[in-house]
């Protein structure tokens, strides 16, 4: 070490012994720290491509943009730091790069609250392509999760563009977020003179009727309330099959309707009823 700085001493003439000694450890010291950020930013990046591949679907694009945001977020903060470690002053360059860092934050924040979105969402995968969501009152099936808007697909076959910060901030419901299993409701209001056993039993036999429902659940039938006409029955079933809510709803109102009439139970209405004073007076009217 001592000849090597004596070398250095002669070579560069006017610098002593113990400058070069202590510009040569500084010099380590920064080559370690490149080491250490090198090694981390590779150790990083695998283990982003082995969470994205599994998120991704083989997305090279995507696995890419984050393993370069990642270089940039280790290797450059630990390069700057190399810098200064060998005796350059970057003080100015850090207080210029933080002001112009502000300012480049508030001029994309939009832009950069969707990309953190972003990250946050194939990280934890609480949304993930698939998923069956209801967002804004639409049903959408989750088709892929992008940089700044995830695209989703709607009932009426449109792509819908979702900015990533909405799925954070907003209330989303995830009908496929631990299983696929939804409650499809309907009701119904029968007349007052109806056999109630009856039209349990007939309510009951149109649930277990009805193709595809989940086995997992047992249909429910229940006296809701009682209107002013009717005496109003909630159906609930359930199925596996979230995106097909509404045939199933259709299907089971049909069924209810069929099953109804051919037992010759009266599927009641609104009724308007007119009554005439015998002053002759306004006709009073009562529903």
């Amino acid at each position: 070490m001592n000849a090597l700085s004596e070398w250095f001493a002669k070579f560069f003439g006017h610098i002593g012994v113990s400058a070069t000694e202590a510009m040569m450890i500084k010099l380590v010291h920064a080559l370690l720290v490149l080491a250490a950020s090198w090694w981390l930013y590779r150790l990083l990046k695998r283990a982003v491509r082995h969470r994205l591949e599994q998120v991704e679907r083989n997305d090279e694009a995507a696995i890419r943009f984050y393993q370069n945001v990642i270089k940039l977020l280790v290797f450059g903060p630990g390069l700057l730091l190399a810098i200064h470690m060998l005796g350059i002053d970057l003080s100015m360059v850090f207080t210029t790069g933080g002001l112009f860092a502000v300012a480049f934050a508030f001029a994309l924040k939009n832009l950069a609250e969707n990309l953190v979105s972003g990250s946050m969402l194939r990280f934890e995968r609480s949304i993930k392509p698939g998923d069956v969501l209801e967002t804004g009152g639409a049903l959408v099936r989750i088709k892929k999760i992008g940089f700044r808007a995830t695209i989703a697909r709607t009932k009426d076959e449109r792509d819908l563009l979702i900015p990533n910060s909405q799925l954070i901030q907003d209330p989303v419901a995830n009908f496929t977020y631990r299983d696929a299993v939804c409650r499809v409701q309907t009701t119904v209001g029968v007349s007052y003179s109806s056999d109630l056993g009856k039209v349990r039993e007939v309510l009951e036999g149109v649930c277990k009727k009805i193709a595809g429902v989940s086995t997992h659940h047992a249909p429910s039938v229940k006296l809701n309330d009682f209107g002013s006409s009717s005496i109003n029955y909630k159906i609930s079933i359930w199925i596996e099959d979230p995106w097909k809510s509404g045939q199933f709803k259709s299907d089971l109102n049909e069924a209810i309707w069929r099953a109804l009439k051919d037992a010759g139970i009266v599927i009641a209405i609104p009724q308007l009823g007119v009554h005439f004073e015998k002053n002759g007076d306004l006709p009073g009217i009562t529903s």
